[in-house]
Formats: C-alpha cells, sequence, structure tokens
C-alpha cells in the first residue's frame, strides 16, 4: 500500500471515529505516529521560516542604522554581525547593503580620524579584513556592484587611505622619545608588505631632514630604538649617527655631547674629541669641556688632539699631577696617555717618573715594615699561648 492510500485510509478512520483519538490509536497507531511527525515537520518548517524572517529583518534594520554607531567598536561589533549573517539572510540584506555602502564607509572613517597612527593602523586593518569577508560572502547573490565595490575597498583602504594616514603622521612630527611606539607599529606594519620600502624609504627621508649632530630629541629618539622594534630604522639612524662621529670634521652639538657622557657613551666622546679636525670647533669645545668636568679622561682627549689651537693643557696637567700626587694610579693614566710627555715637556715628565719610582719604593718599604710587623704580632701571640700551655702544665 502506497503513502497516499495509507493517508486517506488514515483520515477515513478519523472520520469515521469522530476524532475520537482511542480509537484511531488503538486501530491504527502507526498513522498517529505518522501524522505526529508529520505535524511536528510542519511545525519546524513554520520555525524556521519565521525564525529567518526575523532575523533578516534584524539584520536589515542593522544595516540601515549601523552608521549612527557612536564608537569605532560599536561599528565594528556591527559590521562584524552584518559580516556573519550576510550569506544567511538573502539577497534583500545584500541589495540593502549594496545601497547603503558608501554611507557606511564614510561613516566609519569619520569615527577613526582621530586615533592616534598606532590605532589606525589597526583599524584599517579591521575594516580592510571585514570588507575583503564581505565581497567573498556577497558573490552568491551576483550583485556584481557589491561584490566588486568591496574588493576594491578592501585593498584600496589600505593602499591609500591608511598610506596616507601614515605619511601625514610622520611628515608633521619631530621625532622624539614619545614618538617611538608610533614609529615601530609604522615599521611593523611596513614589513608586513611585499614591499616595506614603499613606506620605509620615505620615512628615513623624512627623518633625514633633521639634523643627527645638533637634535637632541632625535638623538634620544634614535638612541631608544631597537633592532627588535624598529628594523630598519634603528640600523640607518645608527649608522648615520656612528659615520657623523668618524667624520673628523663634522660638528656635533656640546649638548649631545654632554648627554652621552651622562649616560654611559664617554668612549665615543672621547674618541670624537682626539680626532676632531676643525680647530675653530674643537676651540669651542675646549672652552665648554676642557677641565671643566671631573674627567681626566675627556681632558686627555684633547691633549691626544694634534689640532693646533689655543690651549693651556701643560697647567692644568701640572695642577692635577701635584694636587693628586699619591694616587698613583691617576698619575700613570695621565702619563701613559698619548701626547702627554710633549706636553709636559721631558724633564717635567721624568721628574714625575722618579717620583712615582720614589713613591713606589715608599709604598713598597711601607707594605713591608707592615708585614714584618703583622708576623711580629702573630709569633709574640704564639708565644703568649706557648707560655700559658707550659704554665698549665706545671
Amino acid at each position: 500500500m502506497s503513502f497516499l492510500e495509507k493517508t486517506s485510509d488514515f483520515f477515513s478512520l478519523v472520520k469515521e471515529s469522530n476524532f475520537d483519538l482511542g480509537i484511531i490509536y488503538s486501530q491504527n497507531p502507526n498513522g498517529v505516529y505518522v501524522v505526529v511527525l508529520v505535524i511536528l515537520v510542519i511545525l519546524l518548517i513554520v520555525a524556521f521560516f519565521v525564525r529567518n524572517s526575523f532575523k533578516e529583518s534584524q539584520l536589515l534594520r542593522l544595516v540601515s542604522k549601523i552608521q549612527n554607531s557612536s564608537d569605532f567598536d560599536e561599528f565594528d561589533l556591527k559590521l562584524s554581525k552584518i559580516v556573519e549573517g550576510l550569506p544567511k539572510r538573502g539577497v534583500e540584506v545584500a541589495t540593502s547593503l549594496n545601497l547603503l555602502k558608501d554611507d557606511i564607509l564614510n561613516s566609519q572613517l569619520v569615527l577613526l580620524k582621530d586615533f592616534n597612527v598606532k590605532k589606525k593602523i589597526k583599524s584599517y586593518k579591521q575594516i580592510s579584513l571585514q570588507y575583503s569577508l564581505i565581497a567573498k560572502n556577497s558573490k552568491k547573490y551576483a550583485i556584481e556592484e557589491l561584490t566588486k565595490y568591496y574588493e576594491d575597498k578592501s585593498k584600496s583602504l589600505l593602499d591609500d587611505n591608511l598610506s596616507k594616514e601614515i605619511e601625514s603622521y610622520y611628515k608633521n612630527i619631530s621625532f622624539k622619545e614619545n614618538d617611538i611606539k608610533y614609529i615601530n607599529s609604522i615599521v611593523s606594519y611596513a614589513n608586513t608588505l611585499s614591499n616595506p620600502q614603499s613606506i620605509l624609504a620615505p620615512l628615513q627621508d623624512e627623518i633625514n631632514r633633521f639634523s643627527f649632530a645638533f637634535n637632541l630629541d632625535l638623538f634620544k629618539f634614535v638612541k631608544n630604538l631597537t633592532k627588535e622594534n624598529s628594523g630598519q630604522i634603528f640600523e640607518n639612524c645608527n649608522k648615520k649617527i656612528d659615520s657623523i662621529f668618524e667624520d673628523g670634521n663634522t660638528k656635533i652639538s656640546e649638548v649631545i655631547l654632554s648627554y652621552m657622557l651622562d649616560n654611559n657613551e664617554e668612549q665615543k666622546v672621547y674618541d670624537y674629541i682626539s680626532n676632531l679636525k676643525n680647530p675653530i670647533y674643537l676651540q669651542s669645545l675646549y672652552f665648554y669641556f676642557f677641565a671643566k668636568k671631573d674627567d681626566i679622561t675627556l681632558d686627555l682627549a684633547f691633549v691626544k688632539n694634534e689640532t693646533q689651537i689655543n690651549q693651556n693643557y701643560k697647567e692644568h696637567l701640572d695642577n692635577k699631577i701635584t694636587f693628586n700626587w699619591k694616587d698613583l694610579s691617576l698619575i700613570k693614566h695621565i702619563l701613559n696617555a698619548p701626547r702627554v710627555l710633549e706636553t709636559i715637556g721631558h724633564i717635567d715628565y721624568r721628574n714625575v717618573l722618579e717620583r712615582i719610582e720614589k713613591l713606589e719604593n715608599e709604598v713598597d718599604y711601607n707594605a713591608k715594615v707592615a708585614e714584618i710587623l703583622e708576623v711580629a704580632r702573630r709569633a709574640e701571640t704564639i708565644a703568649k699561648e706557648a707560655k700559658a700551655i707550659a704554665r698549665s702544665g706545671k
């Protein structure tokens, strides 16, 4: 018997029993089960369409109201819901999204216009990803205008909009320490591109417009970059600084040199001063630094330099030696420095050597006397202990 015949018999039984469920069930239980199952399927189908209609209505309302969002995070959350629901809710949602696509984009860009560049990079990447998903999820509806719009925008938002935002940022800053976290975010983003130099090269050119030799803020900026986070910018800027210190003709601000002396980069300053060939600028640094700090190595860097300037090296070294006569390590440090012999003269140099030798002999003699006295004290102690033991044994 076919399904239709069984169904016809079942409904004939229902009519004959005057809808008495007891009689119906006793005579045709399987038919009851089938009918109940059919009813459940119908209810499920109805529920599905009702729910889908409700969800579609919600999504349509979300599309129409999304541009009223008060902040970017709220907007982003709503757009994520649209992206997720688009392939499930039918062509009407896709059509509505197509009509409002420009308004949605413009509203989103307004919400992020006051972000710092680090947050802009993050936000533009989020938008680009979502737009790429919208393009993918809308293809099933064959609305070419919608799909192409979001495919194009997912790329142009990064290639055009974000690139202009980044350029605007680095062209309007002075490259100070508090800019480092933003520069690092730019470097990190650039390194994700197929051509990082499209961003890094003009960024480096902009940095190079500032003076590495006289701009202390820029110098601090470079010194606080790290290879790990700043990559190529770190390498290029440090090479630039190294080159100006190695060039014996470059003027480097005394403010920068002072900063380095106070921040554990003394040797680089010593080497720069001892090799500086510009007599006018060396004279200026002489008046600023020589004998002004308690740093004999800094003073000796000037002495080492053969460039002729108006100076009084000999008197300063004579005073240092005279007032620190018993500090052998300091005196030897001075005497062993380059060009000290020529500066103080052979006679004075020999006299200092003789006095050092005499002092070393005195120190050696005093050490030996102290050693003898210590041995004597120990012998006396041992003798007293032996005497005490001898007395206790009587």
